[in-house]
């Protein structure tokens, strides 16, 4: 959330607020600005949303899906400057920061290079030792936070889909996004009710599903999250923030 610039989208992602238990907010380097961090950490904890920083590549051009090549020393240095905003920002309007959960390029990388996942572990750690990292299911990233006794949660994705080896498919190859509706909330039921999830050569991964993330720009996001919250009710399933309990 916060992936614009000058309150242009304020409205609409406040709207959606309504329908969360916690907001990724991005920190200014692959998208957002000051004014609208502070707004919507503001409605977050109105709302009792957690609020979780979005840290990404400074590449505002390429919105944080083009890959940097930087060193795990530069991502330590990004992740901990972009952590410490939103950790900052939560805290003067009387919250607290609840997770981080990397955006685009980065959380790709850092699932599959764990001299990656090893410096953002430690930039969260150096920001606060409670904080949570959502991190892609079975990745490196969720290994190196295991060893450092960090709580990770993995992540699940309703409208992204998934190669066989339980990576997300790369958003340039057909397909990848899942648009329809119904297609992304029978993949939130397996995915919650089975733990696995069908992949794009029609096989099945099994994947540990802590929490589900829903992109703010799919389309009819407002209604997919209106009927999963009437599904998740006649399922008895309650829809509540990652603890690690």
């Amino acid at each position: 959330m916060g992936e614009g610039f000058g309150r242009l989208r304020i409205r609409e992602d406040i709207g959606i607020l309504k329908w969360v238990t916690s907001a990724n907010i991005a920190c200014g380097y692959h998208a957002g600005d000051p004014h609208v961090i502070c707004s919507l950490v503001e409605e977050a904890l109105r709302l009792g949303v957690k609020v979780g920083a979005h840290p990404g590549y400074p590449d505002v051009h390429g919105f944080g899906r083009r890959p940097m090549n930087l060193s795990p020393k530069e991502v330590y240095e990004i992740v901990l400057y972009q952590v410490a905003a939103l950790d900052g920002i939560t805290r003067a309007f009387g919250g607290e920061l609840h997770h981080v959960k990397l955006h685009g390029a980065l959380y790709n990388e850092a699932a599959v290079r764990p001299e990656l996942a090893e410096a953002v572990v430690r930039a969260v750690l150096d920001v606060g030792e409670d904080l949570i990292i959502y991190a892609l299911s079975g990745s490196a990233l969720v290994h190196v936070c295991l060893e450092h006794g960090i709580t990770v949660a993995e992540e699940v994705f309703a409208d992204r889909a998934y190669l066989p080896n339980g990576r997300l498919a790369p958003r340039e190859l057909e397909g990848s996004v899942l648009i329809s509706m119904d297609e992304q909330l029978e993949q939130t039921r397996q995915l919650v009710l089975e733990q696995r999830v069908r992949t794009v050569d029609g096989g099945q991964v099994e994947l540990a599903a802590d929490t589900l993330c829903v992109h703010i720009e799919s389309p009819d996001i407002l209604p997919f999250l209106m009927e999963l919250h009437r599904w998740a009710k006649q399922q008895s399933i309650q829809i509540e923030p990652f603890s690690g309990q």
